[in-house]
């Protein structure tokens, strides 16, 4: 089906802000009118925004502009209802004119309306920026009347001040993207997450979409920029990356439980996708890991 056009409820407010606690996050390829930023306190898996996709995980902040196609899938073991396992996130959502239709136009607003505009690429925020602003979230929950306008307005301007982002979404992804005819690309997202650690033919898949292999992969490079095989790597390279950083299996397990046939591929793989080695790569999220902590 068609990425979904999720409806966000505000109840009796100008805009939503609210804290889920969920077994598993919406894993549904959709979009909103609305601005989202969302604050993962707890939870792993994989985000698609656009034609990116990485692994997303504790304390990650993204900021998602108006009407771009998204998708948060939780890790596998977030299906089997295991006691106590849960994803928990506060998000924010705010139409671009809720607060009228020429407030982004003072001069003012100009860094935030350009924000925004950006935004349509997807952001994903880090570093100090990304400290700053997980408390004022948390304050937003509770906060009533003209403070929780105050409080998003200022996590905007803290975010357009700063340099701690990197965009998602490819320039050419949200120039040329339509809404429209993109009915096959959730069960093709679903079938492929379910099955990745399986030898996956084109064949197959194109026949869960219902499609002729060759218009199977006309439709999925016009829809994502990218080929089905690219694709495929990534969903691989994402959950190594994930089982790297629990530093519970080898290298060499890792490569098999991710679905590929031998070690060297596996690695050049990796190196492709990362830009390191899984050695490098786990060395790096070590180390990065012990200066959030240390930022605390």
């Amino acid at each position: 089906m068609k990425p979904i056009l999720r409806k966000v409820d505000t109840g009796s407010n100008s805009f939503s802000i609210k804290e889920d606690i969920y077994p598993y996050l919406y894993n549904h390829w959709h979009y909103h009118p609305e601005v989202e930023l969302t604050l993962i306190k707890k939870g792993t898996g994989m985000r698609l925004v656009g034609d990116s996709m990485e692994q997303f995980k504790d304390n990650d902040l993204i900021l998602l502009g108006a009407d771009l196609p998204h998708l948060w899938r939780s890790d596998a073991v977030y299906f089997n209802n295991q006691p106590g396992l849960y994803v928990e996130a506060v998000a924010i959502h705010f139409k671009m004119d809720f607060w009228g239709n020429d407030f982004l136009n003072l001069p003012e607003m100009k860094q935030i309306k350009e924000l925004l505009e950006k935004a349509r690429r997807g952001f994903k925020i880090t570093g100090r920026t990304k400290l700053l602003l997980a408390p004022k979230m948390e304050a937003a929950l509770k906060a009533n009347d003209t403070t929780r306008i105050v409080l998003l307005i200022d996590m905007l301007a803290t975010i357009a001040a700063s340099k701690d982002y990197k965009f998602l979404a490819s320039s050419g992804f949200s120039k040329s993207y339509s809404l429209a005819n993109t009915e096959k690309i959730n069960v093709i997202y679903d079938y492929t997450f379910n099955n990745f650690q399986k030898d996956l033919s084109i064949k197959e898949i194109a026949g869960v979409a219902n499609l002729s292999p060759h218009s199977f992969c006309r439709y999925f490079k016009t829809r994502t920029l990218k080929t089905f095989w690219q694709f495929l790597l990534e969903v691989r390279i994402g959950y190594a990356c994930r089982l790297l950083i629990e530093n519970k299996l080898t290298v060499a397990r890792i490569c098999y439980e991710c679905g590929f046939n031998n070690l060297s591929n596996f690695n050049r793989h990796f190196k492709s996708i990362t830009k390191k080695t899984p050695l490098q790569y786990i060395k790096q999220y070590l180390g990065a890991a012990e200066i959030e902590g240390q930022g605390k």
